[in-house]
């Protein structure tokens, strides 16, 4: 099957205390060819906190002509109770846009408590239909392919799926044997983007501030697509292009570069 390309609207998130307008970024993503649009759960609180209904942003999703495929940044495995009370206000968020999968991140180290309050979070957003992606990060304690694994490879693919992001491997420290030995089944989908010279040790600050469109960063983005491809992978790759200075951009002409780049490598 062909890839097919989800835009993901974090660039233009409440998150960075903007508005990201997510109406006009909806309409310019499907103007563009997107057949995916990912929605941050920042956006739809600050939506909700303006008196408006998250039906609304589903519709929209809709009558463009495309669907949900993540919603994003949606909560962190910390401890159990405040793991699963995100989880639960996530959940309820989440299901009216009918997400394949809801985006999480790791702050705390794999143990038999984090295993557990993993496998409750994904019990509670499996039944809105959707799994649970987790996408590891550089400076946090799930911070590579072998410990997201190690905190819920014990879990069904189909509920929890490792998030591959292009800048978390390349500035991580996975090896190419890494993304080599993941199991195709294992990978819920890709987060693609390039990135420039880091120009800080901030991690947190570059990674949000600092990609770049596929093809005009460092990346060597071709054998990463090669690497995937080689194992079959055929599926999602949502294009997340965090850039401060692209937050400014049109919506058409930033949304109709992110796939027009990302689309030459696949």
């Amino acid at each position: 099957m062909p890839i097919e390309f989800c835009f993901n609207s974090f660039n233009r998130s409440a998150y960075h205390g903007i508005d990201p307008d997510l109406p006009g970024q909806i309409a310019a993503a499907a103007r563009a060819g997107f057949t995916w649009f990912g929605v941050d759960r920042f956006s739809v609180a600050a939506w909700v906190e303006s008196g408006k209904h998250i039906e609304e942003l589903a519709a929209l999703i809709e009558a463009q002509g495309m669907r949900c495929w993540e919603f994003t940044a949606a909560f962190v495995i910390a401890d159990r109770d405040s793991t699963l009370a995100s989880a639960r206000a996530v959940v309820d968020m989440a299901a009216v846009f009918k997400p394949r999968w809801v985006q999480i991140n790791g702050l705390a180290a794999p143990t038999d408590e984090t295993r557990e309050t993993c496998r409750l979070a994904t019990e509670l957003v499996a039944n809105i239909g959707a799994g649970v992606a987790l996408e590891y990060l550089p400076f946090t304690p799930i911070n590579n392919i072998a410990s997201t694994l190690d905190l819920f490879g014990a879990l069904p693919p189909q509920r929890a799926g490792v998030l591959v992001d292009t800048w978390h491997h390349f500035r991580g420290s996975d090896e190419w044997h890494d993304l080599e030995a993941l199991p195709l089944e294992r990978i819920a989908y890709v987060q693609f983007d390039d990135a420039l010279p880091m120009i800080s040790s901030d991690l947190s600050v570059e990674t949000l501030n600092r990609r770049a469109f596929p093809g005009e960063g460092e990346f060597d983005l071709r054998r990463f697509c090669d690497t995937l491809k080689a194992k079959g992978f055929d599926g999602v790759v949502s294009v997340e292009i965090l850039n401060a200075a692209y937050r400014e951009y049109d919506l058409h002409e930033f949304a109709q570069r992110a796939l027009q780049t990302t689309r030459s490598y696949w």
